[in-house]
């Protein structure tokens, strides 16, 4: 790499349009910036090989070579050291997106303001830097090349504005990657707003996350602001996106289209900035070929696709996971419990963890909570992903046996007696709901004390 001398950073922008290349050349001289620009992608490829820039501002659809071809010429093998923003118009953010894959650190999409356009270029040249990039993220655990792979993906996406659609099993940690990505963004310091449509009562679903004003229905006795509003200039994460009603779905592809919200029962709709993650389990073009999900809104919400693979797909992450837990459950629940032992590693590598990182999750807790010695053994393991109706099996990995672990008795009882007896706080510590224990309790002659 050539070392930069220039003191003020310098700027080119590659753009065949003269309109876009002088209003950009005149709001980052106004900055401060040395600004050179090229009409055509021949001319910007001849200027940016001379590696003196610091930043190039990158028009995606150009006549001769597009703007993704020039970009993979200047990335290839590191060719230059300037980062690059891709310019697009909305038909071809598909094409900014996998130009970002290729090495573009963020996409501005036409027509953009002179202030996004600031923003986007101070956030390349300083913000970028300041996240620094390179360093892991700390609230994904795993060593694995698909992590590190999805981790690069999130850092990429968190530099951006676009709606992302999160995809994958439950328990893979869609909410954790929507939370990092916001964590990511310059929206760091903004609200970031979990909302469960599963949760949603349907004839309250608009209210919910529109808003209302008072009096707008029956019950409706005060005015009350929606998640929208709630997550003003931060981001709006929804989660189990297909649980909304068609009906609603209309006006929340509105409200991705003209960033403004329809309070119920009010005229006029109000002006919100908010960046959307939505997240589903579910196959939503299954859905949109069943007509329970609008084609128009997937488009609008796939604008980055991200796919969570199941634990069961990166198997290396299982044990960092694991011990990252433990370390964390032991302290927080003051526990014995110091290590896995050699077999207990073994029968957690085998299994197939249908709850994925959540189900490991609650598993180490459980361990944390229930086990009193330093070592977890193969016999103190018991996993509650396999249904209901029968124990669970624990894999012996060196001898390839499954065998049943006759422990879950003396497993409830020590739960039973750490929650005093309590039901609900013992059912939802196991995994369970209340009338499985119920059964199991009958079944093992456990009695319920006063």
């Amino acid at each position: 790499m050539k070392e930069k001398k220039n003191k003020k950073s310098k700027i080119l922008i590659i753009d065949d349009e003269e309109v876009i290349r002088d209003g950009c050349r005149q709001i980052l001289t106004r900055q401060g910036y040395v600004v050179d620009c090229a009409s055509n992608a021949r001319e910007g490829l001849k200027l940016a090989g001379k590696d003196i820039y610091d930043l190039i501002l990158l028009d995606v659809r150009m006549p001769e070579m597009s703007g993704l071809d020039i970009l993979k010429k200047l990335k290839a093998e590191d060719f230059i050291a300037a980062k690059i923003i891709v310019i697009t118009g909305y038909a071809t953010i598909p094409l900014a997106v996998e130009a970002m894959r290729c090495g573009a650190v963020n996409f501005l999409a036409k027509p953009y303001t002179a202030g996004q356009l600031r923003d986007a270029v101070s956030e390349a040249l300083h913000g970028y830097e300041n996240t620094d990039a390179q360093k892991d993220i700390p609230m994904l655990i795993g060593v694995s090349d698909y992590m590190k792979e999805l981790k690069d993906s999130i850092k990429r996406i968190a530099q951006t504005d676009s709606t992302v659609l999160i995809t994958g099993l439950s328990g893979t940690g869609k909410e954790l990657v929507a939370r990092t990505i916001h964590q990511l963004s310059r929206r760091s310091d903004k609200p970031f707003v979990p909302v469960d449509c599963s949760s949603l009562a349907e004839n309250l679903m608009e209210s919910e996350l529109f808003g209302h004003v008072k009096g707008a229905f029956s019950g409706a006795t005060e005015s009350r602001e929606g998640r929208f509003q709630i997550a003003d200039k931060g981001t709006l994460f929804l989660d189990e996106i297909s649980n909304i009603n068609l009906n609603t779905q209309a006006k929340l592809l509105r409200v991705i289209q003209e960033q403004e919200v329809p309070r119920v029962g009010k005229s006029s709709p109000e002006k919100v900035d908010v960046r959307l993650i939505a997240a589903t389990n579910k196959d939503l073009r299954a859905e949109i070929a069943e007509g329970k999900f609008r084609e128009d809104l997937f488009y609008r919400l796939s604008v980055v696709l991200l796919d969570i693979k199941p634990l069961a797909e990166h198997k290396t992450d299982i044990l960092p996971i694991a011990e990252h837990y433990l370390e964390y459950y032991r302290k927080k629940h003051k526990s014995h419990v110091r290590c896995l032992s050699e077999e207990a590693k073994k029968s957690l590598l085998s299994y197939k963890w249908p709850g994925n990182v959540r189900e490991l999750k609650n598993t180490i807790e459980r361990l944390c909570v229930m086990v009193d010695h330093d070592e977890v053994n193969l016999s103190d393991i018991l996993y509650y992903g396999q249904g209901d109706g029968a124990k669970a099996p624990v894999v012996d990995a060196t001898s390839g046996r499954v065998t049943l672990v006759d422990v879950e008795k003396e497993h409830i009882e020590k739960a039973l007696g750490h929650f005093n007896f309590q039901i609900n706080k013992t059912a939802n510590f196991l995994g369970i709901d209340r009338k499985t224990l119920r059964i199991k309790m009958r079944n093992y002659g456990i009695k319920a004390k006063e």
